[in-house]
Formats: structure tokens, C-alpha cells, sequence
């Protein structure tokens, strides 16, 4: 699963808009990185639950 703005041009028009200063392209890419790493833990972990709470109620 990717989730993001765009290409970092699309970020820093986004912060322009909004009047916040512009991240470089290559504190975007350690950003997004460390973003997609945390997603995936938390989408793995609520996966594993949904599968235990499903395997919980059929064998009730």
C-alpha cells in the first residue's frame, strides 16, 4: 500500500499554499520512508487482530 501527496514537487506546492517552509526532496524520501515502515507495522498489527477476533467468534 503507498499513500502519499505526490512527488515532492506536489509536497512543497501543498506547504506553499498553506505558508509553511519547504522540505528538501531528501528529508521527503527519510520521511516517507520512515512513514511507509510505521503503516505497514500498524496495518500488519491490525490485520493479525481482525484474524484473531475472527477466529475467536467462529469457534464460540
Amino acid at each position: 500500500m503507498k499513500v502519499s501527496l505526490g512527488r515532492p514537487v506536489k509536497v512543497n506546492n501543498f506547504l506553499t499554499t498553506l505558508n509553511i517552509t519547504l522540505i528538501a526532496n531528501r528529508n521527503l524520501k527519510k520521511m516517507e520512508a520512515r512513514t511507509g515502515e510505521s503503516i505497514k507495522k500498524t496495518s500488519t498489527a491490525s490485520s493479525n487482530k481482525a484474524a484473531i477476533d475472527t477466529f475467536e467468534k467462529v469457534m464460540e
